[in-house]
C-alpha cells in the first residue's frame, strides 16, 4: 500500500513537472501519459524528439524516481 501510494504522489509530481513545458502551440506534457511503479516513470506518447528529450529530463529531475522509461512514438 506505501508503494502504491509513493507512486501515485511520483506520478502526479511528474506530471506537474511536465506541463510547464511550453511548445509553439501546446504542451508537450498534455500529449504525454505517465505511469509510475515501484519508482519506476514510464512516459509514453506521441512527440517529436526535442520534446521527448524536454519531459524525459523534467522526469528525471522529481524527487522519488528511480528510472524513467521512455515509450515514445516519434513524430519525426
Amino acid at each position: 500500500l506505501a508503494t502504491r501510494s509513493s507512486d501515485t504522489i511520483t506520478t502526479s509530481r511528474v506530471k506537474t513537472s511536465i506541463l510547464g513545458i511550453s511548445n509553439e502551440d501546446d504542451s508537450p506534457g498534455l500529449r504525454t501519459k505517465v505511469v509510475t511503479e515501484n519508482g519506476i516513470v514510464y512516459l509514453m506518447g506521441l512527440l517529436n524528439r526535442q520534446e521527448a528529450d524536454s519531459v524525459t529530463n523534467a522526469a528525471r529531475q522529481v524527487g522519488g524516481v528511480q528510472r524513467v522509461v521512455k515509450l515514445f512514438e516519434y513524430t519525426d
